[in-house]
């Protein structure tokens, strides 16, 4: 009988309440054909069972009584095996669907659609409670802050109670833990760099609480996240999926996670004494690695087993560089003199964005300076307040030509130069009489030295100066004429023509 067991106990006690009452009538106060209540009355007749000793059975006891087990086709169909139905629902894009059809493939005689689905579902409802959420890999990272602290006593004499972050994955159960002195947000992202490093790879959705450093504000219909944890989830290509407030079920993972946090790391760490948090830290992590190895009860392997046969190669690759919290001033004015002022210091932007606005991300070590959207300037934050950090690419190109012919200048390139080319620059910028003509010598060798190439040029210097030639003329001749590179050779000389202006050797006493 296909009948529901619950609508066969109301037609029994509408049966014992009033026998003689016919079929059509109890048919039509429970809106059920009334030869379905006649079959059921005349079981019942035939069982010879009153209502106090049918009452209290309950279902398969019921059934066995009155015979009335459901015996359609469905029921007499082949079923496939439901737990290697589970398995395959725990894969990445899985879908009942598909696996009914692909299952239907092998077995052709085996039950409908809607028989499959509604056999998985009772399974799982057979289950143990934690089997009724499908996690899949590298799906969803849990993430939550441990009730309980630990004491860290500096030496110093400061004392911090050091929160714990617990982070559980949602298929392997692969645990994280790390020790930071608060729960701000620096510390919050900072636990979620560590974890990503240490898992190697990213998962598609992290689950934090609704603490403020994850949501600033949650409505019935918008959930604000602050900006800098969202722009650390950005960074690694991920994003954030918070539970909703009072519903643990939506973090089970992140609660049983601490929970066994608190019992199998904490509670090792009861008698301890820690002075730094760094010592802590590396504690945490050998008792973690410990946790992620212990073998399960109720499945075969362990944490790290699960994680590294399936859930690993699931992640997504970790971005080139580590993030580092940051935060942006917007709409900021550039000066005329193409400079930003942050923080007391000013910093070069191209010239071409003088007088307008942008945007400007630091962090604790770098300046980003943004003009729609897109970065026009990277510098290295200054030290002390009142410098000016300017970079050449960024001048005007008559700036630069007015401070490329700057003594200065010349005198720098000069001692980066090589040893004759130093001597020949600095001659003309330090010796020479007239410093105007010296300096317009000294820039027009630098041009040669770039044209030629240093080393050529340098060749060029040790010849003439060897030759105590100095001339920019001379220069140039020899870098075209190349007198320097013709092999030397003997040359006779020349003997002089008779005149009788030529008093010759024997005038000085020479043929003596």
């Amino acid at each position: 009988m296909r009948l529901p067991t619950r609508l066969q106990r109301e037609i029994a006690r509408l049966h014992f309440h009033d026998p003689a009452k016919s079929h059509r009538a109890l048919a039509d106060s429970m809106g059920l054909s009334p030869n379905t209540v006649a079959s059921l009355r005349k079981r019942l007749q035939e069982s010879g069972q009153n209502w106090d000793a049918l009452r209290i059975l309950d279902d398969p006891a019921w059934q066995e009584a009155l015979g009335t087990h459901n015996r359609s086709v469905a029921q007499t169909k082949p079923h496939p095996n439901w737990a290697d139905i589970h398995d395959n629902m725990s894969r990445p894009d899985a879908t009942l669907t598909v696996l009914w059809q692909e299952w239907r493939e092998t077995v052709p005689s085996g039950i409908g659609y809607s028989a499959f689905t509604d056999g998985y579902r009772d399974w799982l409802r057979d289950r143990h409670i934690a089997m009724r959420r499908v996690h899949r890999p590298g799906e969803k990272l849990f993430v939550d802050f441990a009730g309980k602290t630990i004491t860290i006593h500096y030496r110093d004499g400061r004392t911090v109670e050091a929160q714990i972050f617990v982070a559980v994955l949602g298929y392997s159960n692969w645990t994280f833990i790390w020790a930071v002195e608060s729960q701000s947000i620096a510390a919050f992202v900072e636990c979620h760099v560590k974890c990503f490093e240490r898992l190697g790879g990213v998962p598609q959705w992290v689950v934090p609480d609704n603490l403020k450093s994850a949501v600033i504000r949650r409505t019935r219909d918008r959930i604000e996240l602050n900006p800098i944890y969202r722009a650390c989830l950005a960074h690694y290509n991920t994003a954030a999926l918070p539970a909703r407030p009072r519903r643990p079920k939506d973090k089970a993972k992140a609660e049983v996670g601490v929970q066994i946090a608190q019992r199998w790391v904490l509670f090792r760490l009861r008698d301890r004494m820690f002075f730094d948090i760094t010592e802590l830290n590396a504690e945490l992590a050998l008792l973690t690695d410990q946790l992620n190895r212990h073998p399960f009860r109720k499945l075969d392997g362990s944490r790290q087993d699960r994680f590294e046969q399936t859930e690993r190669a699931t992640l997504a690759d970790l971005p080139p560089t580590r993030y580092e919290v940051d935060d942006w001033r917007y709409s900021v004015l550039v000066g005329r003199d193409h400079h930003v002022e942050h923080r007391g210091s000013h910093y070069s932007v191209p010239c071409d964005a003088a007088g307008q606005r942008v945007d400007l991300r630091f962090t604790a070590n770098m300046l980003e300076i943004f003009r729609a959207g897109r970065r026009i300037a990277l510098h290295t934050l200054a030290a002390t307040r009142g410098q000016v950090t300017t970079l050449a690419e960024h001048r005007p190109v008559a700036h630069q030509r007015v401070l490329d012919g700057e003594p200065m200048a010349l005198a720098d390139w000069s001692r980066r130069a090589l040893p004759s080319t130093r001597m020949m620059m600095l001659h003309h910028l330090e010796e020479r009489s007239d410093l105007t003509n010296g300096l317009k010598t000294a820039k027009r060798l630098r041009q040669l030295a770039e044209v030629h190439g240093l080393e050529r040029f340098e060749e060029v210097c040790k010849y003439a100066l060897d030759l105590n030639i100095i001339a920019l003329r001379s220069i140039e001749s020899i870098l075209k004429h190349s007198p320097d590179k013709r092999t030397s050779a003997a040359v006779p000389r020349a003997s002089h023509a008779h005149h009788d202006n030529i008093r010759g050797a024997s005038y000085f006493g020479g043929g003596q």
